[in-house]
């Protein structure tokens, strides 16, 4: 067993392994994040060393060539998926020396910006125990002793490994334990819906699905290999927030929602979706005392993200937000103020603002804490 820990603690531990340029072995369920928030924190690393982040796989072969010409203005992120890979690819291909007695390998070009003194950032080996043992063998030697052939990676390099565990039938390879020895090894495990809904928020993700998530916790990541369902993650629910942008059509979304997030949750969320159909919500907003009536509380869930939505669109205005927020309240639904107040927050930086200058009311000491 080896140590579970959550996504702020995995961000916390990457810090510290890039401080010491320790190897680090990052294991966990499909679709949680792993990569994602590798990506996220060296894009922090670098921001903090005030260089300019660069992901090598989504660069041009212009623009690696300028990285690899200006090393040290750069924070580089290369992401190897292993499972997609041979040998070779790390190895490098060989060639005849001049003697024409004795090879020597090419290697990739990723490697010799490894080698350079001035360059600095993550080497991530991804999918690493999806790989073949062959290509986990060409990995080894890198990962501990930062060899590629002949190049070695300078000082500056975190080198990191993520793979999927067992739960995930993913069709692993055993990873032995001197090969794990090499480096440090933890679990992501998933985050709660207040981790995850924070990421939401500040990544734009739609006001409805994070609603409806909150109503129903259980839906953000649900995996049962037995019910033959599309697996529900947290990758499918940033996959939907993409298929959904702009769609009014019912049917068109039912089948966008399916294909992203397995059939089952699709029809919760489009249920969810269609609340808006039953209720009369611009009579709710000219009217808020009426919120008191309602008592389905998924309605509740559905009208703290239409607000929000509308209130980034600007078609409501601070003040009306405080007045629903006061109804909300006195009807002993804290849970609602204080989602509506984190959704305004997150989608408009004016909200800050204008709390700040006009929410004199008693509100302010009871959910202030959630936005300042």
């Amino acid at each position: 067993m080896v140590e579970k820990i959550n996504h702020t603690e995995l961000e916390m531990l990457i810090r510290h392994y890039y401080e010491k340029k320790l190897p680090l072995f990052i294991w966990g369920r499909m679709g949680i994040g792993k990569s994602a928030l590798i990506r996220k924190t060296a894009e922090a690393i670098a921001l903090k060393k005030g260089k300019i982040f660069f992901d090598w796989n989504k660069g041009t072969l212009e623009e690696k060539q300028k990285v690899f010409n200006n090393p040290e203005k750069y924070f580089v992120l290369i992401d190897i998926r292993l499972s997609e890979w041979d040998s070779t690819d790390i190895k490098g291909l060989p060639i005849f020396n001049d003697d024409k007695r004795s090879i020597d390998f090419k290697v990739p070009f990723w490697a010799l910006l490894l080698e350079k003194p001035e360059s600095d950032g993550v080497l991530f080996f991804d999918e690493i125990n999806l790989a073949v043992p062959l290509v986990i063998s060409s990995v080894y030697k890198i990962v501990y002793d930062r060899i590629i052939n002949s190049s070695r990676i300078n000082d500056n390099w975190l080198i990191l490994g993520a793979g999927n565990i067992s739960e995930d039938r993913a069709y692993t390879h055993d990873i032995a334990p001197p090969m794990r020895d090499r480096g440090g090894e933890v679990e992501l495990i998933g985050a709660n819906i207040d981790c995850w809904g924070k990421w939401a928020i500040e990544n734009g993700i739609d006001s409805r699905i994070i609603g409806f998530l909150n109503f129903k916790n259980s839906n953000l990541f649900k995996v049962d290999f037995e019910d033959e369902q599309k697996p529900t993650t947290y990758r499918g629910w940033e996959r939907l927030n993409k298929l959904i942008d702009g769609v009014k059509d019912w049917a068109e979304m039912n089948i966008l929602c399916s294909s992203a997030i397995g059939e089952g949750v699709a029809k919760e969320y489009v249920a969810f979706c269609k609340i808006s159909e039953k209720i009369k919500l611009e009579d709710l907003i000219k009217k808020p005392e009426k919120i008191k009536d309602i008592e389905d509380i998924s309605i509740k869930y559905f009208l703290v993200s239409a607000v929000a939505d509308k209130y980034k669109d600007k078609k409501i205005d601070f003040a009306k937000v405080m007045e629903i927020s006061e109804v909300f309240d006195k009807c002993n639904n804290a849970e609602f103020v204080a989602l509506l107040w984190r959704l305004c927050y997150g989608m408009s930086k004016e909200f800050k603002e204008e709390f700040i200058k006009k929410c004199k009311t008693s509100l302010a000491n009871k959910y202030a804490k959630y936005i300042i």
